[in-house]
């Protein structure tokens, strides 16, 4: 059963398509759903003049700052889906960003996020380090909205192997909710 859903959130507009099929699996599945806020925090390397130093903590405070209006904002978006919902919230450095993800992705049933576009807001490696490092499945979007996530056709490659055996495992709650 797909009981915890997981998304990474960022403030941006792409949440929307993302939230739009969160909300679709955990009609679903009758779901939680997990928002995961990474507030990638800017590289300061000050010098150790008492200016410099004061700089970099004002640049990290405001970092922080930042961090709690997108999280309040997301909190906010999240609470409408009508679901219980979680939003868990690290301020990190942007190298730690996709540890940090798959890391908390073990957590959960699945992990949703958009397909992997180059984009500038996209941490660097993310889908790829959950997929190989979580042991979780990941639902990857379009950048536009879809429509309604329905499970209507599954097609699953079989060859055999370690890795067929534990696709199928994570596939078997959409075959049974498929037509």
């Amino acid at each position: 059963m797909i009981k915890d859903v997981m998304v990474r959130l960022d403030g941006s507009a792409a949440d929307e398509v993302r939230l739009s099929a969160v909300n679709d699996i955990a009609d679903l599945f009758d779901s939680q759903v997990t928002g995961l806020f990474l507030n990638v925090m800017p590289l300061v390397v000050a010098p150790e003049d008492g200016v410099g130093a004061m700089a970099a903590t004002e640049l990290m405070e405001a970092a922080k700052e930042a961090g709690a209006k997108v999280e309040a904002r997301l909190r906010e978006r999240l609470n409408r889906l009508q679901k219980p919902v979680e939003l868990r919230r690290f301020d990190i450095l942007s190298d730690a960003a996709a540890d940090v993800a798959a890391r908390e992705a073990r957590t959960s049933d699945t992990f949703v996020a958009l397909r992997p576009n180059g984009a500038p807001h996209e941490p660097e490696h993310l889908v790829e380090t959950v997929l190989f490092g979580s042991g979780r499945h990941l639902i990857l979007l379009p950048n536009r909205k879809p429509a309604k996530m329905i499970f209507e056709r599954i097609v699953l490659a079989w060859n055999g192997s370690r890795e067929s055996a534990r696709a199928l495992a994570e596939a078997l709650p959409y075959m049974h909710k498929a037509k």
